[in-house]
């Protein structure tokens, strides 16, 4: 069986004797090449030591050498890759080409300078002579410490981007922990200013800092939630130990296998045959009361990590998750519709619908001026026209175009709408499988799709007719299964949603209309009639106006009522979804009632005021 250290340096590249033309690692040299770098323009800088890196690594240099030209060039490296990591962020699904080779490039250079403190750390191990090799334990650390930082890194980029790890990648970070333990450094303190919110760290640390991100899945977080996690765990990994399994162990703990060169995930000790590679992982000062403490204790909290993200962390890493509901094959194709926008225009009946239209094609529905007023809270109104429209909603949410937009380039989102022909609202997505709480989907088809984990979607089985009916539900998980093709696991939320419109209700005045969607009460599963939002823009206690079209007759007829936002079930960056009771119910009580006249206090009080020859010039 071979060692620790065969494994690590088994794909280590050979090297030669450097040449006069050759990068020269004298740190006089180091000092000056490196002073020359332009740091402020990402692409030269990154070009000049990625290439410099990559030259070294097939150079034969000391170590002390090459330890000085890596240290100098950490720091740097860290900061041009995060900056091209934000470049692919919030982009539609598969890449292109552009930026699929910018993710590859910033997996190229974490993986380059871990090849030369590999190189560093094989020495290392090898030198038995103290003289020859001072200070040996102290430099094992920080250069162990170093791979594990880039390694984590490169996750990261991968992880915000839904993809498969690259092979090795887990088990080289299990192996480096594993080595470390063997040489008794797991508690060594290391120096690191690549970090932001601490200046030192220990092997164990780090090495619990992406293995917490990990088995929190980073799959099922929005892109921006996955860095945040992972930076606040360089504070927050010390509150959690690991240590390798013994018979002792509660049958509850959390258990992980270091043999596996995969995401790693929690196992059962039924499931493991072999428990010698089993560590048991302990969690619990990360359960949700720690880590609100925690959270309240930040000097500089930020919106990025909140109440709901703790709460969905204190359940990833305090229990095993089970599904509730076994899922089976299905291949089949589904209508879908991805966005608020997109989801309003097919429950309200249209494939392709246009915002701003006066198209004169017959839709069966005709709009009038006439008004009926039933009560302060409610209100009907019935229209009758000869004007005929595509989307009810046009008259209600306008947007104009920037005139200098072609029709190509206008896009549709959930922040503005264009006057011009919108593309189509639905797409069909292959289903992999199915369960009685969602789907799992597959986006295989050219071009790239708008998914994102947290986003609000609705799906049809209803393949060749237009208006079908549809099941709203959210993507709770995306992965890249390879560069031309995504999988989303999708949750039901509701059958029978309504499109809606709602404006908020303040001071008198009723603000500025945005689509809504209405999901009915499940009393067999003892879900609440809820209402989805916008993701900024309302809270809990808002009073709003529902605005509701309902057909009567061959009429439409819009109904209007005042409701109260109660409880927060969900929050993401794409939607909000909340329980609502009506005005007048709301505020029946006494209770209600003074805590009505405690917020309109506090509303008025505020009323006042070569391999990336391509690229390099894109970045």
């Amino acid at each position: 069986m071979p060692t620790l250290q065969q494994v690590l340096f088994k794909h280590l590249p050979k090297q030669v004797s450097p040449g006069k033309s050759d990068f020269s690692l004298k740190p006089s040299a180091v000092d000056q090449w490196f002073d020359s770098l332009p740091l402020a323009n990402v692409r030269v800088s990154t070009k000049s030591i990625y290439s410099a890196i990559k030259e070294v690594n097939g150079l034969s240099y000391s170590y002390k050498k090459r330890l000085y030209f890596l240290e100098k060039v950490h720091e740097p490296l860290v900061e041009l890759a995060n900056n091209l990591r934000k470049l692919n962020l919030n982009r539609e699904l598969p890449l292109d080409e552009k930026h699929l080779r910018i993710a590859i490039l910033i997996r190229k250079m974490h993986e380059q300078i871990s090849i030369g403190y590999k190189q560093v750390l094989q020495e290392l191990l090898n030198c038995k002579i103290a003289f020859l090799c001072s200070g040996r334990n102290k430099l094992i650390a920080l250069v162990i410490e170093r791979i594990i930082r880039h390694h984590s890194l490169s996750l990261i980029s991968t992880y915000q981007l839904y993809q498969t790890p690259a092979k090795r990648l887990w088990s080289d970070l299990h192996k480096l922990f594993l080595l470390a333990k063997q040489q008794k450094l797991l508690s060594k303190k290391v120096t690191d200013s690549s970090f932001q919110l601490i200046s030192e760290t220990t092997i164990k640390n780090i090495y619990l800092q992406i293995l917490l991100l990990s088995i929190a899945d980073p799959y099922r977080m929005s892109q921006h939630y996955i860095y945040s996690i992972f930076r606040q765990l360089e504070e927050w990994a010390p509150l959690a130990d690991i240590h390798s399994y013994k018979e002792t162990d509660e049958k509850d703990k959390l258990f992980i296998n270091l043999a596996e060169d995969q995401h790693p995930t929690f196992i059962s000790l039924q499931d493991s045959s072999d428990k010698s590679q089993l560590w048991t992982l302990d969690t619990t000062k990360l359960d949700y009361t720690h880590l609100m403490e925690h959270f309240q204790n930040i000097e500089n909290q930020t919106t990025e990590i909140n109440v709901n993200i703790l709460k969905q962390l204190s359940l990833a890493w305090g229990m095993v998750a089970n599904r509730q509901h076994s899922r089976r094959p299905a291949k089949s194709k589904l209508k879908v519709a991805i966005g608020l926008n997109n989801v309003h225009y097919v429950l309200n009946g249209y494939a392709d619908p246009e915002w701003i239209t006066n198209d004169e094609s017959d839709t069966g529905f005709q709009l009038s001026e006439a008004v009926q007023e039933t009560g302060a809270n409610f209100s009907s109104r019935t229209v009758e026209s000869t004007v005929k429209v595509n989307d009810i909603w046009g008259e209600v949410f306008t947007s104009k175009t920037p005139l200098n937009l072609t029709e190509k380039e206008t896009i549709l989102n959930d922040s503005g709408i264009s006057a011009s022909k919108q593309p189509r609202s639905h797409k069909y997505w292959k289903m992999v499988n199915e369960s009685i709480g969602g789907y799992c989907l597959q986006w295989d088809q050219k071009g790239s799709i708008n998914a994102k984990v947290g986003e609000i979607l609705a799906i049809s089985h209803e393949e060749d007719k237009k208006e079908g009916y549809w099941f709203v539900g959210t993507i709770r998980w995306i992965k890249c299964i390879d560069d031309h093709k995504i999988q989303a696991g999708v949750q039901v939320l509701a059958p029978n949603a309504i499109a809606v419109s709602t404006a908020k209700y303040s001071s008198m005045q009723e603000g500025i209309k945005s689509r809504a969607i209405l999901l009915p009460a499940i009393p067999v599963l003892n879900h609440p009639k809820t209402l989805i939002t916008t993701g900024l823009g309302y809270e809990v206690r808002d009073q709003v106006m529902l605005y509701e079209y309902r057909l009567v007759n061959a009429n439409i007829t819009r109904v209007k009522t005042k409701v109260v936002l109660l409880d927060t079930l969900e929050v993401t960056p794409h939607f909000s979804r909340f329980k609502y009771l009506p005005a007048e119910e709301f505020y029946g009580t006494d209770k209600n009632k003074t805590s009505l006249k405690q917020e309109q206090d506090d509303t008025l009080s505020l009323d006042g005021d070569s391999e990336f020859d391509s690229i390099w010039d894109d970045l």
